[in-house]
């Protein structure tokens, strides 16, 4: 599976929307680091991740999908591993962004609720 991003630092499942499908989990600024880490993953069809993680790895690709989860043919997307298998995202995009925002400042992503 191939690496999409990695960060050594507490995130939190900060916010989901039903009508846009998509998750933001976000990283607040701590002492290791300054900067406010937003992650996006849009048209999801599947999610099962924990609301805390120590740290968050990110890789795509075929085999490490959770067992039972059919996704139907055709469904544009593709699987994302959560630390090695502690959560997945069936999306189509995962995109980051880094900034010196706090748990206020609005996210690069757009209008979110409270994240404005």
């Amino acid at each position: 599976m191939a690496l999409v991003a990695a960060w050594d630092r507490v995130f939190r499942a900060w916010h989901f929307s039903v009508s846009y499908n998509r998750i933001l989990l976000r990283s607040l600024s701590e002492e290791t680091s300054p900067a406010r880490v937003d992650v996006l993953f849009s048209n999801v069809y599947f999610l099962q991740i924990p609301t805390k993680f120590s740290r968050l790895e990110i890789r795509k690709g075929e085999g490490r999908e959770p067992s039972r989860v059919e996704v139907p043919v055709g469904t544009r997307g593709e699987w994302f591993d959560i630390n090695s298998g502690e959560g997945y995202v069936y999306a189509t995009h995962c995109q980051w962004h880094e900034d010196e925002g706090n748990s206020m400042t609005p996210s690069r992503f757009g209008p979110l609720k409270r994240t404005d």
